[in-house]
C-alpha cells in the first residue's frame, strides 16, 4: 500500500494524455498517408531519440 500513497496522480494523468495524443497522431498518419505502422514506429522512435539527445544539450 505504500506504493499507492507515493503516486503522483497528476503525472499519471499527463502521461495518459500524452500517450493518447501520440496514438492519435499515429492513427492520423495511418489514415491520411500510405505509411505502414512499422514506418510510423520508426519515425516515432527516431524522433524520440533526437528529442532525448537535444534535451541533454
Amino acid at each position: 500500500m505504500e506504493f499507492f500513497s507515493q503516486l503522483d496522480y497528476t503525472m499519471l494523468i499527463k502521461a495518459f494524455i500524452v500517450g493518447g495524443i501520440i496514438c492519435i497522431i499515429g492513427q492520423i498518419l495511418i489514415d491520411k498517408t500510405k505509411l505502414t505502422p512499422a514506418r510510423i514506429l520508426v519515425i516515432f522512435v527516431t524522433t524520440g531519440v533526437i528529442l532525448g539527445g537535444l534535451r541533454n544539450i
